[in-house]
C-alpha cells in the first residue's frame, strides 16, 4: 500500500514538472511568428549597435555592425571559398532588405533536396507500400526480436513524414497485445524508435537536408573566427556514418530498457481492458504486389551497387560506368577558384555527394511506390500518381513557409555582423581553454547536448530550434576545435533524446489516444513516466557513444570528423 502511494506521489511530481513545461512552452508563439519577431529584433539591434559604432574583431579583420535600417551605405563581409573575406555592398538598409529577400530564400538549396525526396516518399506512403512493408516485417519477426525490430522500424520510418506515428506505433501496440505482452510496452517501443531515435537512420533523411542551410550559414561566421574554410564542404551526408551507427545504438539501448525496465514495471496486462477493432487485412492481390515489388527493388539495388563498384574504368556501360573514383568533381583549386578535381578515394567520390545520395534514394523510393501502386491496383492509371505527389508536397507547405522567414532571420543576423559579434565574444571565453585540452572539449560537447535536450522540452521543431541555436553555437564551438558538421551532430543527439518526454511533442495527444484503446485511464502523465527511462537511456547512452566515436577519431560522414 505504501509502495503504491510512493509511486503515485512520484508520478504526480513528474506530471507537475511536465505540466509546468507545457505551460511555458504553450506561451511561445507559432514558429513562423517567432522568426518574424526575432528578425524584427535583429533589425532594431543592428540599428542601435550600428549607431554606436560597435565592431567585431576576428582573425580575418574587423567586422563593423551594419545598420540594416539606416540610410548609410552598408558593406556585408563574408568568408569566401578561398578563406578570405569578400564584400557585398548596398546603398542603404532598405535596399538590402528588399533586394536580398528572394535570394535569401532561394539560397537555401536544401529545400530542393527536401521536396525531391518527399515526392518519392509520398509515392511509397500513398501507394500503401510503406504500410504493408512495416506490417509484414513486424508479423514475420520472432517473438524474442519483436522489440528491437519495432524500434528499428521506428528509426527508419522517420524518412517518411508521419508514417511511423500513424502506422507503426499503433501496429506495435497491437502486435504486443496479440503476443500476450503488454501493449503499452509495444507503444513505447514504437514511440522510442520513431521519435526518440528521430535523427538516427541508415539513410540520409529529410532532417539532414533541413538542418544543412542553418549549419552552412553559421559555419561561414565560424570560418571567420577559426580561420578555417569548412562551410562550403558541408553536405547532407556530413553526419551519415555516425547516424548509421547510431541506429544500432538506439535499437540496443531501447530494447534493454523496454524489456528489462519498462515492461516489467507495467506488470501483467489484463486483456479485458482492451477496446480495439480488427485492423485491415491485406488482400491476396496486395500481398502478391508486395512480393513482386520487393523483387524489382532487388534489381534496382543491384544496378546501384554495380554503378558504385569500380568495374568499368572507361565508363563504357550504359547507365552504370564507374562512380567510385573515375568521375572528377567540381571543387576549388589553391587559388579558391572552381575547378575539376580528381577523386582519390571512394568516400570522396560522386557516389557520396549530397545530390547523388538524394537522387539514389529518390529512385529507390519512387520505384517501390510506383511498382506496388500499379500492381496492387492503388494506381489504376498514370494520372493517379499525381495526387499522391501533390499530397506529399501539401504536407511540406508549413516547412516552406517557415523556411522563408528563417532565411531572412539568418541573413539579417549574419549580414548585420551581429552573429559574428556574439560568436567572437563567446569565442574569447572558449579560447581561455588550453589548446589540446581534450577533457574540456568533451565537457563542452556534453554541455551542448544537454542544453539542446533541455531546450527541446520547451520548443518543438528540429529545424526552428536549430535556426536559433546554430548562429551562436556553431561558430563558438568551431573556435573550440569542432567541425560545423560535428556541432550539428551533437545538436541532433540532444534534440532527439527528449522528444518522447516533451509535452509539446505534436503527436503526444495522438499517442495517448492509441494507449487508451488498451488502458482506458491512460493519460499524458502515464505516457511521459513510461518514456522517461527510455529518454534518459538515449540521452546518456548516445552521448557516451558520441564521446567514444570522437576520441577514436572516426569519420562522422564522408571526409568529415568531429574535430578540425
Amino acid at each position: 500500500m505504501q509502495a503504491g502511494l510512493k509511486l503515485e506521489k512520484k508520478k504526480s511530481k513528474i506530471q507537475g514538472f511536465m505540466d509546468q513545461i507545457e505551460k511555458l512552452g504553450n506561451k511561445l508563439p507559432d514558429p513562423v511568428l517567432m522568426f518574424i519577431y526575432i528578425s524584427i529584433f535583429v533589425l532594431l539591434a543592428s540599428a542601435v549597435l550600428g549607431r554606436l559604432g560597435v565592431v567585431a574583431y576576428t582573425t580575418l579583420g574587423e567586422f563593423p555592425i551594419n545598420n540594416l535600417l539606416g540610410q548609410d551605405p552598408i558593406e556585408v563581409l563574408k568568408v569566401g571559398a578561398s578563406g578570405a573575406t569578400v564584400s557585398e555592398r548596398y546603398s542603404n538598409g532598405l535596399s538590402y532588405i528588399i533586394g536580398t529577400a528572394i535570394n535569401n530564400f532561394m539560397d537555401m538549396k536544401a529545400i530542393g533536396s527536401i521536396l525531391i525526396i518527399m515526392l518519392a516518399i509520398g509515392l511509397m506512403e500513398h501507394s500503401g507500400y510503406l504500410s504493408i512493408a512495416m506490417k509484414s516485417i513486424v508479423k514475420s519477426t520472432p517473438v524474442k526480436l519483436v522489440t528491437p525490430v519495432v524500434i528499428f522500424l521506428g528509426v527508419m520510418s522517420n524518412m517518411a513524414s508521419d508514417a511511423g506515428y500513424v502506422v507503426l506505433i499503433p501496429l506495435a501496440a497491437l502486435m504486443y497485445y496479440t503476443l500476450g505482452r503488454h501493449p503499452i510496452a509495444g507503444l513505447a517501443a514504437g514511440f522510442a524508435g520513431v521519435s526518440g531515435g528521430f535523427s538516427a537512420n541508415l539513410f540520409v533523411s529529410s532532417t539532414d537536408a533541413l538542418l544543412l542551410p542553418f549549419t552552412q550559414a553559421a559555419a561561414e561566421t565560424g570560418d571567420a573566427l577559426a580561420g578555417s574554410n569548412l562551410a562550403g564542404g558541408l553536405s547532407v551526408t556530413s553526419n551519415w556514418f555516425f547516424m548509421m551507427a547510431s541506429t544500432a545504438v538506439i535499437v540496443i539501448l531501447g530494447t534493454i530498457v523496454i524489456d528489462k525496465i519498462v515492461e516489467p514495471r507495467l506488470g501483467k496486462y489484463n486483456k479485458n481492458e482492451a477496446n480495439i477493432e480488427a485492423g485491415h487485412n491485406e488482400t491476396e492481390r496486395e500481398i502478391k504486389a508486395f512480393k513482386f515489388t520487393n523483387k524489382i527493388m532487388l534489381v534496382v539495388l543491384g544496378l546501384i551497387v554495380l554503378a558504385a563498384l569500380p568495374l568499368d574504368k572507361g565508363n563504357k556501360i550504359f547507365l552504370l560506368g564507374d562512380l567510385s573514383t573515375n568521375v572528377p568533381l567540381w571543387g576549388t583549386n589553391t587559388e579558391g577558384l572552381p575547378a575539376l578535381v580528381q577523386v582519390d578515394g571512394f568516400l570522396n567520390s560522386i557516389f557520396f555527394q549530397g545530390d547523388m545520395i538524394m537522387m539514389i534514394m529518390f529512385v529507390i523510393f519512387a520505384a517501390s511506390g510506383l511498382v506496388y501502386g500499379f500492381k496492387s491496383g492503388k494506381f489504376a492509371k498514370p494520372a493517379d500518381v499525381v495526387p499522391a505527389m501533390v499530397k506529399s508536397m501539401a504536407d511540406m507547405a508549413p516547412i516552406i513557409v517557415i523556411m522563408y522567414f528563417v532565411a531572412q532571420f539568418l541573413n539579417y543576423f549574419n549580414d548585420s555582423h551581429i552573429g559574428i559579434l556574439i560568436a567572437s565574444l563567446g569565442a574569447k571565453v572558449v579560447e581561455m581553454i588550453p589548446q589540446g585540452n581534450m577533457f574540456m572539449t568533451i565537457i563542452l560537447m556534453v554541455a551542448f547536448i544537454f542544453l539542446t535536450a533541455f531546450v527541446n522540452l520547451f520548443m518543438g521543431g528540429a529545424s526552428s530550434k536549430w535556426g536559433l541555436l546554430a548562429p551562436i553555437f556553431v561558430p563558438i564551438l568551431m573556435v573550440a576545435g569542432f567541425t560545423p558538421a560535428g556541432v550539428q551532430l551533437i545538436y541532433r543527439i540532444g534534440d532527439s533524446a527528449t522528444n518522447v518526454i516533451s509535452p509539446l511533442m505534436s503527436y503526444l495527444g495522438v499517442i495517448v489516444v492509441f494507449g487508451q484503446k488498451y488502458k482506458k485511464e491512460f493519460g499524458v502523465g502515464n505516457l511521459i513516466s513510461t518514456m522517461m527511462p527510455i529518454s534518459m537511456a538515449f540521452l546518456f547512452g548516445w552521448t557516451a557513444f558520441a564521446i567514444i566515436w570522437a576520441l577514436l577519431g572516426f569519420p562522422i560522414g564522408p571526409g568529415t570528423t568531429f574535430f578540425m
